[in-house]
Order: structure tokens, then sequence, then C-alpha cells
């Protein structure tokens, strides 16, 4: 979870289902789970981390998987991934803040400070990387994203 703590306070995605031609962000979003700091994953994303993001009506969702069983996680750590082929999963979320997004950029408001990320798509993940000019809570760490297309259920 530290890892991810700048992300989780500032960007974290998420969404939930496919996405529109018209919306390049729609639905849930999950880190892969075997992406490095810099790295892109080394299974195209085929697992994802426990925890990701949405983007939508103007605002930076975190969201994560309340129910995972899966034991092929990074570090052996069970329960904080899961495939990304699987067909439905629980969450929870939790509003990260301002959200502006443009046709190659995104810029999170958070305490006080709005950060730039930018990003480009590969055929398995969205990678995401922050502006040099960089907010405080802001690392050099690039984000390996991609959208989980099974059914998506909120925890309230």
């Amino acid at each position: 979870m530290t890892r991810y703590l700048f992300l989780a306070t500032a960007l974290y995605l998420g969404m939930a289902g496919g996405a529109s031609a018209a919306d390049p962000w729609a639905g849930t979003w999950f880190t892969c789970e075997f992406a490095k700091s810099q790295t892109p994953p080394h299974d195209s994303c085929a697992m994802f981390d426990d925890e990701g993001f949405r983007f939508e009506d103007g605002r930076f969702t975190y969201v994560r998987i309340t129910e995972s069983d899966e034991t092929a996680c990074k570090g052996e750590k069970a329960g904080q991934c899961f495939r990304r082929d699987r067909p439905e999963i629980t969450i929870s979320t939790s509003d990260r803040g301002r959200l502006d997004l443009g046709p190659d950029r995104i810029k999170v408001s958070y305490l006080l400070c709005t950060q730039t990320f930018y990003f480009r798509d590969t055929e398995s993940y969205r990678e995401i990387w922050p502006d040099e000019d960089r907010c405080f809570w802001a690392r050099k760490r690039h984000f390996y994203i991609a959208r989980y297309t099974g059914k998506v259920e909120e925890r309230k």
C-alpha cells in the first residue's frame, strides 16, 4: 500500500465496464501487478494490483477490490491482486481530487497543488508519468494501468 500512497492520495484511477471511443478514460482502471517504478509489466498486464482508479465527472477516484483470493501476487501476498480476465469484482471507492483530462495529459488537483501527468497507450496497458515540475506529493514513478472490462459492483 505504501508504494501507492502518492497515487492513491493524488491520482489513483478506476472504472467499470467497457469504454466508448468518446471517453477513453471511462470505466475502472487498475495498476498492473508486475510493473515496477519505470519498468512495464512482464505479463502484458494480465494480473492487476488490488488498487486502481476512476476518471469521471471531473473527479479522480481511488478504487480497491474488496474480495480477492488470488495467490499469484507479487511478494506472495494473497488477495492483493486479481486476474485481469476475472468476470466480476466488488470495489470500495474514495474521492481523491479534482480532475482535468486533456487529449495527451491529466491534471490532478490535490492539497493545493495541481500535478500534470502525461500518458501513452500500448496494446496491453496505458503508461502514465508525471511532468518534471512535480507537486510535493508526486514522485518520478511511472504507472502502468489497464481498464477492467468485467462487471463491477460498488460496495456502499
